[in-house]
């Protein structure tokens, strides 16, 4: 135990700055000379380019981001029939009800039911699919498999759309 050491160079001093000519950082402190580096908080951001314009203004802008898009959480037709036989779903199949099964992230605000599948026709007989969007071959899948698609727009509940078309 007497012979425990930290390894070479493992512990340093803490650098101790403005303590006369004769410490190796007084005057300056390790700052150079004047200017904006020399203050404190004086730090020159990455973008900086020396006053010259900077590439993100001389870059011209693209496109167009439209703040009020409706973003769908995507679903396939195969991954919902996989869950049903795995029974992790009830009998109405809602945004809700996919959170909980995991098969949507829990940030989703509206889904898409798409027609992907493995081959074989979904097993979802008897099963209601309340969805906020679905494409063309979902539609005839989920059909032909035996099940009811009901389509609501986004930001509405499921429960309050079944309520009404009830």
């Amino acid at each position: 135990m007497s012979n425990l050491r930290p390894n070479r160079g493992a512990n340093r001093r803490r650098k101790v700055v403005g303590r006369g000519i004769g410490s190796g950082h007084g005057k300056t402190s390790g700052r150079g000379g004047k200017g904006q580096t020399a203050r404190t908080g004086g730090k020159i951001p990455a973008r900086f380019e020396g006053g010259q314009t900077p590439l993100y203004r001389r870059i011209p802008k693209r496109g167009f981001h439209n703040p009020f898009r409706t973003e769908y959480a995507p679903l396939n037709v195969d991954k919902l029939a996989q869950a049903v036989v795995a029974s992790k779903l009830p009998e109405t199949i809602d945004l809700e009800s996919l959170k909980k099964a995991g098969l949507v992230r829990k940030s989703a605000l509206a889904w898409k039911l798409l027609g992907k599948t493995s081959g074989t026709t979904p097993s979802l007989q008897g099963r209601k699919i309340v969805a906020n969007a679905a494409s063309a071959s979902a539609r005839k899948l989920v059909e032909a498999a035996g099940a009811t698609l009901e389509l609501i727009p986004p930001g509405v509940k499921a429960a309050k759309a079944v309520a009404k078309s009830q």
